[in-house]
């Protein structure tokens, strides 16, 4: 599955997020317990040497199950073996997927971890993609979920969890990376550039092919990747984004699907 949406979506993803940071509490940037929440400074989540050779920026969304896919079948060799080597510098800009509201949430608390932490938080979410959708789905705890999450790596406390969610610089980080998406032309999650072109097909989302891919842009020798990659069935997505600007995670309600 590949999770596809119209630009209308984004749009209003961004539109949702902005309109929240234009009221957010007079104090999101507070800090409290072991980690703070004033983190928006740093927009780009960046790994790897600013001047290897190729970037690699992804888009995508820690409940979208094929970025789930991807995150496992190639993200992890892509670090080890091109981004630790300075062959590659890896951009992940989030572009929240259904859920949204839970979407926007997880990726806050990544942010409020701190940049040292963010991508730690972020394996995390997806670790835990499976768990916490079937939680919205029967109507449990997602928020409590999220809580736990966010006290493995130092927001320890209730304040600086709701902080956390209702700082308005972190919204506007994440709104501005669905922007970028937009300009990029992201139609789907995820969606992989390569030194500012989106990579076509679907080869890159298996190993062998994003492998084939980044060494031919490197000029090294590779084995051609087996073309059998088919683009997965598209299941239809319910769209949880409100335009009210709230960003408060709606628990639902037994049997709901996703929450509103």
């Amino acid at each position: 599955m590949i999770m596809k949406f119209m630009s209308r979506r984004a749009v209003l993803i961004a539109g949702t997020l902005m309109a929240a940071a234009a009221c957010g509490a007079a104090d999101d940037s507070s800090s409290s317990g072991n980690a703070s929440v004033d983190n928006a400074a740093v927009e780009e989540m960046v790994l790897g040497a600013d001047d290897a050779p190729v970037t690699i920026i992804e888009y995508a969304s820690w409940t979208c199950p094929a970025c789930l896919q991807y995150q496992n079948d190639v993200v992890g060799q892509l670090k080890e073996e091109y981004v630790e080597t300075g062959k590659v510098k890896f951009i992940f800009r989030e572009y929240p997927t259904a859920p949204a509201n839970i979407a926007v949430a997880g990726f806050a608390v990544a942010r409020c971890a701190g940049e040292d932490q963010y991508f730690d938080v972020l394996g995390e979410l997806f670790e835990r993609q499976r768990g916490i959708l079937s939680l919205a789905r029967e109507g449990g705890q997602v928020k409590a979920a999220l809580k736990q999450v966010a006290a493995n790596h130092g927001i320890t406390d209730d304040a600086s969890f709701e902080a956390c969610l209702q700082n308005s610089d972190i919204r506007r980080a994440i709104a501005s990376s669905v922007s970028k998406g937009e300009n990029d032309g992201v139609t789907g999650t995820p969606t992989v550039l390569l030194n500012g072109q989106v990579l076509p097909g679907y080869e890159w989302r298996r190993w062998d092919g994003m492998k084939a891919v980044l060494d031919e842009a490197l000029g090294e020798d590779a084995p051609a990747a087996t073309n059998t990659a088919e683009e997965p069935e598209a299941a239809p997505e319910a769209d949880s984004t409100s335009e009210s600007g709230d960003m408060e995670i709606v628990e639902p309600t037994s049997g709901e699907a996703d929450p509103e």
